[in-house]
C-alpha cells in the first residue's frame, strides 16, 4: 500500500509539473485572432457582368465557414450598404440580406449611406430584424443621441486579444434626408469613440469600419493614431485594395461582395502583428446549399413580382457606358424628367442623373425595368421655386461634372447650357423656359425627387421653396414612371438639345 501511495504521489507530481510547464508554454505561445470584412451587399445572388461572376450570400457563407474552420476565433464585420442602389435592393430594401446575414453569422455591422435610402424608419426596422450588432460612432438623432440608440463602439475579446471597433459613415447628403439622422463630423466622432474605448479597457487593436473616401481614411489615421486599421468601402468593382499608410492599413474589398478582406492578428507577449490578405468570392467558391435556396427564392419572387409588361419601348433608354447622365443630356434622363413633369402638369421636371441606375433595351417595358431605372424609392414632390433658386440649382448641377457627380440635372420643360471649363459657380451660360430667358423673380412649378428638395447632392437652395405636395402625400419615382409609361403605351424618348455642353 505504501508503495502504491508513493507511486501515485509521484504520478501526481509529474502531472502537476507537466501542466504547469504546459501552461507556461501556452502563455508564451502567440495568440491569433482573425477579422473578416466585406461590404456593398445590394444583391443576394451572384453578380455576373464585365468583371466576371462574383459575390452572392451563398458563396460568402462558404468563405466565412472555411476561415472559421481554420481559426474559430474569427470576427465577421460588415461595412454597410445592403439596400437601395440596385433593382433587388430597391424592391426589397435590404431585408432579404439581413435574413441571409442572420444565417451566415455576422458579428458586427456599420452603416453605409445607402442603408438610409428608404428613410430612417426602414433603417431602424433593418436593425431590429438583425441578429447581429450594429454600431455607429457619428450618426445621431437631432438631440445628439446615437442613431437608434446603438452603441458608439464595441469591444470584442478573441482568445485574449481585445479588439476595439468603431463605425463611421460619410456622405449622408447623398441619401434620403428625413431630418431624423444627423451626420456628425467624422474625426471628432472617431476621437470621442476611441477615448471611450481606452477609458473602458486596455485593448490590443482598434479598427474603424468606414464609409468614406480613401483620402478621408488617410486623414482619419493621421488625426487618430490610436486606430491600427481602417476597413473601408469598395473603391472598385473588380479590385481589392490593401493600402499601407505609415504603420497602419486601409483595406477595401471589391464591390458586390466580390471579395472579403482577411486580417490576421497575432499577439505575442505585448507585440501585435497585423497581416491582411484578400479572399476572392467568385465562381470558384461553391455555394452553401441553404443560402443558395434562400437567394433563389427571392430571385424567383422578384421575377414574379416584376415581370408584368406596361408599355412598348421603341428605342433603347440609354444611361451611358460612361455615366453620361451625370454630365450631359440622355434620352433616359428626358424620359424620367418628363414623367415627373407630366405627373403634376408642372412647368419643369428635374431629375438628378446619379439617381438613374441603368439602361433599358428596346422591346417590352416592364415593372422590373422601371424599378431598375429608379431603385431608390424617392418620392416625387411639387414645389413653387423662384427663378433665382433654379439658377443656383443649375450651377450646383454642373459643379462636379469632372468627377461625375450624381447631382447633374436631367430636365423637362427647360433648356440650359454650360461650359465645364469655367470656374465653379460661373459655368451656366443660359437657361430658357418656353424659349424665353428664365425670370429670376418668377415662381415656377417644379416636380422633382424629395431627395433633391431635401438638400441631397448639395441642393440646399430649395430649402426656402414652398412645398405644395410633400413626400407624405407623394408617390414614389418608380410608381410615377410606371404610370407615365402606361399612359404612353409606346415610349420613344429622344435627345432634344435640352442640355448643351459648350467646349
Amino acid at each position: 500500500m505504501k508503495k502504491l501511495v508513493i507511486v501515485l504521489s509521484c504520478v501526481a507530481l509529474f502531472l502537476c509539473a507537466f501542466l504547469i510547464q504546459s501552461s507556461m508554454t501556452d502563455a508564451k505561445a502567440p495568440r491569433k485572432a482573425t477579422i473578416l470584412y466585406f461590404n456593398d451587399a445590394h444583391e443576394i445572388s451572384p453578380v455576373v457582368n464585365e468583371y466576371g461572376d462574383r459575390g452572392g450570400v451563398a458563396r460568402l457563407k462558404t468563405v466565412i465557414d472555411r476561415v472559421k474552420e481554420d481559426n474559430k476565433h474569427t470576427v465577421v464585420a460588415f461595412g454597410g450598404d445592403l439596400g437601395g442602389g440596385t433593382l433587388f435592393g430597391g424592391v426589397y430594401k435590404g431585408f432579404p440580406i439581413v435574413e441571409a446575414f442572420n444565417q451566415i453569422g455576422i458579428d458586427i455591422a456599420n452603416f453605409g449611406q445607402h442603408d438610409f435610402d428608404f428613410g430612417s424608419e426602414v433603417t431602424e426596422e433593418l436593425v431590429q430584424a438583425s441578429e447581429f450588432q450594429w454600431i455607429t460612432s457619428n450618426l445621431t438623432d437631432p438631440e445628439g443621441n446615437a442613431f437608434a440608440n446603438l452603441p458608439t463602439y464595441q469591444i470584442i475579446n478573441q482568445r485574449g486579444i481585445k479588439i476595439g471597433i468603431i463605425g463611421l459613415t460619410d456622405d449622408m447628403y447623398t441619401t434620403t434626408n428625413d431630418g431624423k439622422v444627423i451626420q456628425q463630423d467624422i474625426i471628432p466622432s472617431a476621437k470621442k469613440a476611441v477615448a471611450q474605448i481606452k477609458n473602458t479597457q486596455n485593448v490590443d487593436v482598434i479598427i474603424a469600419l468606414t464609409q468614406e473616401s480613401l483620402e478621408k481614411d488617410k486623414q482619419l489615421l493621421d488625426a487618430v493614431p490610436e486606430i491600427d486599421a481602417v476597413f473601408t468601402e469598395e473603391k472598385a468593382e473588380d479590385r481589392s485594395f490593401i493600402v499601407e499608410h505609415g504603420d497602419d492599413y486601409i483595406l477595401a474589398p471589391e464591390g458586390n461582395i466580390g471579395s472579403v478582406i482577411r486580417l490576421d492578428i497575432t499577439k505575442h507577449a505585448k507585440d501585435i502583428n497585423l497581416v491582411p490578405t484578400v479572399i476572392q468570392v467568385d465562381h470558384t467558391v461553391p455555394e452553401d446549399p441553404e443560402l443558395k435556396a434562400l437567394a433563389d427564392y427571392y430571385q424567383n419572387k422578384l421575377e414574379e413580382d416584376l415581370g408584368q409588361t406596361i408599355a412598348h419601348l421603341e428605342t433603347p433608354l440609354v444611361y451611358g457606358a460612361n455615366h453620361e447622365s451625370r454630365y450631359e443630356e440622355t434620352n433616359i434622363g428626358n424620359f424620367v424628367a418628363d414623367s415627373y413633369r407630366n405627373h403634376f402638369n408642372a412647368d419643369i421636371g428635374l431629375m438628378n442623373g446619379g439617381g438613374i441606375r441603368t439602361s433599358i433595351p428596346a422591346g417590352e417595358f416592364t415593372l422590373r425595368d422601371a424599378y431598375a431605372i429608379l431603385p431608390f424609392g424617392n418620392k416625387v414632390i411639387l414645389a413653387n421655386v423662384k427663378g433665382e433658386t433654379l439658377q443656383a440649382a443649375f450651377e450646383n448641377s454642373v459643379s462636379r461634372v469632372e468627377s461625375l457627380g450624381g447631382g447633374f440635372l436631367q430636365v423637362s420643360g427647360i433648356h440650359y447650357s454650360y461650359n465645364p471649363n469655367l470656374p465653379v459657380g460661373e459655368r451656366v451660360q443660359s437657361i430658357t423656359i418656353d424659349n424665353e430667358p428664365i425670370d429670376l423673380e418668377k415662381d415656377y412649378l417644379v416636380a422633382m425627387p424629395n431627395y433633391i428638395a431635401g438638400g441631397g447632392d448639395g441642393y440646399t437652395m430649395f430649402a426656402e421653396s414652398e412645398i405644395i405636395v410633400d413626400e407624405t402625400n407623394a408617390q414614389t419615382d418608380a410608381e410615377v414612371l410606371i404610370q407615365y409609361a402606361s399612359k404612353l403605351g409606346t415610349i420613344n424618348a429622344s435627345l432634344e438639345e435640352r442640355i448643351v455642353v459648350i467646349q
